[in-house]
Protein backbone atom coordinates (compact mmCIF):
# COMPACT_ATOMS: atom_id res chain seq x y z
CA UNK A 1 0.00 0.00 0.00
CA UNK A 2 1.64 3.25 -1.17
CA UNK A 3 -0.86 5.43 0.71
CA UNK A 4 1.21 7.70 3.03
CA UNK A 5 -1.20 6.96 5.88
CA UNK A 6 -1.00 3.18 5.44
CA UNK A 7 0.90 2.53 8.66
CA UNK A 8 -1.42 4.74 10.68
CA UNK A 9 -4.48 3.13 9.11
CA UNK A 10 -3.20 -0.34 10.01
CA UNK A 11 -2.62 0.74 13.61
CA UNK A 12 -6.15 2.14 13.84
CA UNK A 13 -7.60 -1.09 12.47
CA UNK A 14 -5.59 -2.99 15.07
CA UNK A 15 -7.20 -1.03 17.89
CA UNK A 16 -4.91 1.97 18.33
CA UNK A 17 -7.61 4.66 17.97
CA UNK A 18 -5.27 7.37 19.27
CA UNK A 19 -3.44 7.26 15.93
CA UNK A 20 -6.48 8.79 14.26
CA UNK A 21 -5.53 12.11 15.86
CA UNK A 22 -2.56 12.35 13.46
CA UNK A 23 -4.88 12.16 10.45
CA UNK A 24 -7.34 14.60 11.99
CA UNK A 25 -4.67 17.17 12.83
CA UNK A 26 -3.24 17.11 9.32
CA UNK A 27 -6.56 17.36 7.47
CA UNK A 28 -8.79 19.48 9.71
CA UNK A 29 -7.83 22.95 8.43
CA UNK A 30 -8.29 22.19 4.74
CA UNK A 31 -11.46 20.24 5.46
CA UNK A 32 -12.85 23.13 7.49
CA UNK A 33 -12.18 25.53 4.59
CA UNK A 34 -14.40 23.41 2.36
CA UNK A 35 -17.10 22.88 4.99
CA UNK A 36 -17.52 26.55 5.87
CA UNK A 37 -17.83 27.48 2.17
CA UNK A 38 -20.99 25.40 2.15
CA UNK A 39 -22.51 26.01 5.59
CA UNK A 40 -21.43 29.67 6.05
CA UNK A 41 -21.46 29.26 9.85
CA UNK A 42 -18.46 28.47 12.03
CA UNK A 43 -20.49 26.53 14.59
CA UNK A 44 -22.39 24.51 11.99
CA UNK A 45 -19.18 23.86 10.05
CA UNK A 46 -17.41 22.57 13.16
CA UNK A 47 -20.29 20.21 13.93
CA UNK A 48 -20.41 18.97 10.35
CA UNK A 49 -16.66 18.44 10.26
CA UNK A 50 -16.76 16.42 13.48
CA UNK A 51 -19.45 14.25 11.91
CA UNK A 52 -17.29 13.79 8.81
CA UNK A 53 -14.32 12.67 10.90
CA UNK A 54 -16.52 10.14 12.70
CA UNK A 55 -17.61 8.76 9.32
CA UNK A 56 -13.98 8.50 8.22
CA UNK A 57 -13.00 6.71 11.43
CA UNK A 58 -15.81 4.18 11.01
CA UNK A 59 -14.87 3.69 7.35
CA UNK A 60 -11.31 2.84 8.39
CA UNK A 61 -12.08 0.42 11.21
CA UNK A 62 -14.87 -1.26 9.21
CA UNK A 63 -12.60 -1.64 6.15
CA UNK A 64 -14.86 0.49 3.97
CA UNK A 65 -11.86 2.56 2.89
CA UNK A 66 -9.96 0.67 0.24
CA UNK A 67 -6.17 0.74 0.36
CA UNK A 68 -5.78 1.62 -3.31
CA UNK A 69 -7.69 4.89 -2.84
CA UNK A 70 -6.13 8.16 -1.73
CA UNK A 71 -7.23 8.87 1.84
CA UNK A 72 -7.37 12.66 1.46
CA UNK A 73 -9.58 12.46 -1.64
CA UNK A 74 -11.81 9.89 0.05
CA UNK A 75 -12.12 12.10 3.14
CA UNK A 76 -12.89 15.31 1.26
CA UNK A 77 -15.73 13.52 -0.51
CA UNK A 78 -17.11 12.67 2.94
CA UNK A 79 -16.61 16.28 4.08
CA UNK A 80 -18.41 17.69 1.04
CA UNK A 81 -21.35 15.29 1.13
CA UNK A 82 -21.78 15.64 4.90
CA UNK A 83 -21.83 19.43 4.64
CA UNK A 84 -24.39 19.35 1.83
CA UNK A 85 -26.61 16.95 3.79
CA UNK A 86 -26.40 19.16 6.88
CA UNK A 87 -27.23 22.25 4.85
CA UNK A 88 -30.37 20.57 3.56
CA UNK A 89 -31.39 19.57 7.09
CA UNK A 90 -30.66 22.98 8.59
CA UNK A 91 -32.32 25.04 5.89
CA UNK A 92 -35.07 22.60 4.92
CA UNK A 93 -34.76 23.56 1.30
CA UNK A 94 -32.86 22.54 -1.78
CA UNK A 95 -29.17 23.33 -1.43
CA UNK A 96 -28.03 26.03 -3.82
CA UNK A 97 -24.77 24.23 -4.63
CA UNK A 98 -26.84 21.84 -6.73
CA UNK A 99 -26.96 24.69 -9.26
CA UNK A 100 -23.22 24.29 -9.64
CA UNK A 101 -23.97 22.53 -12.92
CA UNK A 102 -26.03 25.37 -14.39
CA UNK A 103 -25.05 26.54 -17.84
CA UNK A 104 -22.54 29.39 -17.98
CA UNK A 105 -24.97 31.39 -20.11
CA UNK A 106 -27.03 31.97 -16.95
CA UNK A 107 -24.22 34.09 -15.51
CA UNK A 108 -23.29 37.61 -16.49
CA UNK A 109 -19.64 37.35 -17.46
CA UNK A 110 -17.49 39.05 -14.85
CA UNK A 111 -20.22 40.38 -12.57
CA UNK A 112 -20.72 37.12 -10.72
CA UNK A 113 -16.99 36.84 -10.07
CA UNK A 114 -16.14 40.39 -9.04
CA UNK A 115 -19.17 42.30 -7.75
CA UNK A 116 -19.37 40.93 -4.20
CA UNK A 117 -15.60 40.98 -3.84
CA UNK A 118 -15.37 44.67 -4.65
CA UNK A 119 -18.34 45.49 -2.41
CA UNK A 120 -16.53 43.80 0.46
CA UNK A 121 -13.25 45.53 -0.45
CA UNK A 122 -14.92 48.96 -0.25
CA UNK A 123 -16.20 48.17 3.25
CA UNK A 124 -12.79 46.98 4.38
CA UNK A 125 -11.01 50.04 2.99
CA UNK A 126 -12.54 52.17 5.75
CA UNK A 127 -10.32 50.36 8.23
CA UNK A 128 -7.12 50.36 6.18
CA UNK A 129 -4.26 52.81 6.60
CA UNK A 130 -3.50 54.59 3.34
CA UNK A 131 0.26 54.18 3.71
CA UNK A 132 -0.15 50.42 3.52
CA UNK A 133 -1.11 50.80 -0.13
CA UNK A 134 1.90 52.92 -1.10
CA UNK A 135 3.37 52.25 -4.54
CA UNK A 136 6.82 51.37 -3.20
CA UNK A 137 5.57 48.57 -0.97
CA UNK A 138 6.64 45.11 -2.13
CA UNK A 139 4.09 42.34 -2.38
CA UNK A 140 4.36 39.47 0.09
CA UNK A 141 3.08 35.93 -0.03
CA UNK A 142 0.87 36.72 2.93
CA UNK A 143 -0.79 39.59 1.06
CA UNK A 144 -1.44 37.42 -1.98
CA UNK A 145 -2.93 34.72 0.23
CA UNK A 146 -5.18 37.29 1.91
CA UNK A 147 -6.48 38.52 -1.45
CA UNK A 148 -7.12 34.97 -2.67
CA UNK A 149 -8.98 33.96 0.50
CA UNK A 150 -11.11 37.10 0.39
CA UNK A 151 -11.89 36.55 -3.28
CA UNK A 152 -12.88 32.91 -2.79
CA UNK A 153 -15.08 33.97 0.12
CA UNK A 154 -17.07 36.40 -2.01
CA UNK A 155 -17.76 34.58 -5.25
CA UNK A 156 -20.72 32.23 -5.94
CA UNK A 157 -20.54 28.64 -4.71
CA UNK A 158 -20.40 27.55 -8.35
CA UNK A 159 -16.81 28.78 -8.27
CA UNK A 160 -15.74 29.00 -4.63
CA UNK A 161 -16.28 25.32 -3.85
CA UNK A 162 -14.33 24.26 -6.94
CA UNK A 163 -11.46 26.68 -6.17
CA UNK A 164 -11.34 25.49 -2.57
CA UNK A 165 -11.15 21.87 -3.71
CA UNK A 166 -8.47 22.69 -6.29
CA UNK A 167 -6.21 25.05 -4.34
CA UNK A 168 -6.84 24.20 -0.68
CA UNK A 169 -7.81 20.52 -0.80
CA UNK A 170 -5.32 19.78 -3.60
CA UNK A 171 -7.82 17.78 -5.63
CA UNK A 172 -7.20 17.27 -9.34
CA UNK A 173 -9.59 18.32 -12.11
CA UNK A 174 -10.60 14.67 -12.47
CA UNK A 175 -11.25 14.22 -8.73
CA UNK A 176 -13.38 17.39 -8.58
CA UNK A 177 -15.29 16.27 -11.64
CA UNK A 178 -16.04 12.87 -10.07
CA UNK A 179 -17.01 14.35 -6.70
CA UNK A 180 -19.32 17.06 -8.03
CA UNK A 181 -20.65 14.96 -10.92
CA UNK A 182 -19.66 17.69 -13.38
CA UNK A 183 -18.07 17.41 -16.83
CA UNK A 184 -14.33 17.95 -16.49
CA UNK A 185 -14.61 20.73 -19.08
CA UNK A 186 -16.95 22.63 -16.77
CA UNK A 187 -14.55 22.25 -13.86
CA UNK A 188 -11.61 23.53 -15.92
CA UNK A 189 -13.68 26.40 -17.32
CA UNK A 190 -14.78 27.56 -13.86
CA UNK A 191 -11.19 27.47 -12.59
CA UNK A 192 -9.93 29.32 -15.68
CA UNK A 193 -12.58 32.06 -15.43
CA UNK A 194 -12.08 32.57 -11.70
CA UNK A 195 -8.28 32.67 -12.03
CA UNK A 196 -8.53 35.30 -14.79
CA UNK A 197 -10.70 37.54 -12.62
CA UNK A 198 -8.44 36.96 -9.62
CA UNK A 199 -5.45 38.09 -11.69
CA UNK A 200 -7.32 41.30 -12.59
CA UNK A 201 -7.89 41.98 -8.90
CA UNK A 202 -4.27 41.45 -7.92
CA UNK A 203 -2.95 43.51 -10.83
CA UNK A 204 -5.00 46.47 -9.62
CA UNK A 205 -2.86 46.42 -6.47
CA UNK A 206 0.57 45.21 -7.58
CA UNK A 207 2.78 45.39 -10.70
CA UNK A 208 2.78 42.23 -12.77
CA UNK A 209 6.54 41.72 -12.43
CA UNK A 210 6.16 41.37 -8.67
CA UNK A 211 3.70 38.51 -9.17
CA UNK A 212 5.99 36.29 -11.24
CA UNK A 213 7.29 34.50 -8.14
CA UNK A 214 3.74 33.40 -7.29
CA UNK A 215 2.69 32.26 -10.78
Amino acid sequence: MSEPYSEIINKIRNGDSAEFRIIADEMKDKAFSLTIKILKSKEEAEDSLQEAFMKLYRAIIENQFEARAKLSTYFYSIVYNTAVDNYKKLKSKRFSIVSIDVDDSNFEEGDDLLKKYYENEIKQSVYEERHEMSSDKKISGREVEKIIKSYIGHIPEQYSVILTMFYINDLSHEEISDLLKLPIGTVKNRIFRAKAKLKDIILKKYPEEELLQYV
